[in-house]
């Protein structure tokens, strides 16, 4: 897994949302070649990691702006088409409800990189704008000291009814 992050800032932000990008590909292979015959769960971690990164269509990715890491904001805008098309309709149907009705919906966010577990609320604004509210600011701006210009992925994981959340490029 370290092998696979120690590389991640070199190649280009696309390369995460390219499955043909050879860079990626080839690393790729390299990672899934060590797992043969490893155990460790660790590594198993990094490949479904990997894993998920190949459904690039579900992925929100943002490139961080100075209101997203403000000091005197403690939220995060999103894209209104993603959650409309990649997150509502596979929430519970009262959840998704609730949240088009613009009360908040606690959501849980899992940290790919640190695999560690968070929670935000999902609320549509009177505006029509879709945020995360919360602990944004210090579960993620500063406990993994985000900056200006950096660029996220979230994903709805259907399954473990959870958000995922990682750090794909670091200034």
């Amino acid at each position: 897994m370290e092998v696979a992050m120690a590389e991640t800032p070199t190649l280009p932000w696309s390369a995460f949302f390219d499955p043909g990008h050879t860079a990626l590909a080839r690393k790729r292979r390299t990672t899934e070649d060590e797992l043969d015959g490893d155990d460790d769960d660790d590594a198993r971690h990094g490949m479904k990691f990997a894993n998920e990164l190949r459904h690039r269509d579900a992925w929100y990715k943002k490139r961080l702006n100075d209101g997203d890491v403000s000091k005197s904001r403690d939220m995060l805008p999103v894209s209104k088409s993603w959650v409309v098309d990649q997150v509502l309709p596979f929430l519970d149907e009262s959840a998704a409800e609730r949240i088009k009705r613009g009360q908040s919906e606690r959501v849980v966010v899992k940290d790919c990189e640190l695999d560690t577990f968070h929670v935000l609320y999902l609320k549509k604004q009177k505006t029509g704008r879709f945020v995360f509210v919360g602990r944004w600011r210090d579960d993620f701006v500063i406990r993994r000291n985000l900056k200006e210009g950096d660029n996220i992925g979230l994903c709805w994981q259907q399954e473990e009814s959870m958000f995922s959340f990682t750090a794909f490029y670091r200034k």
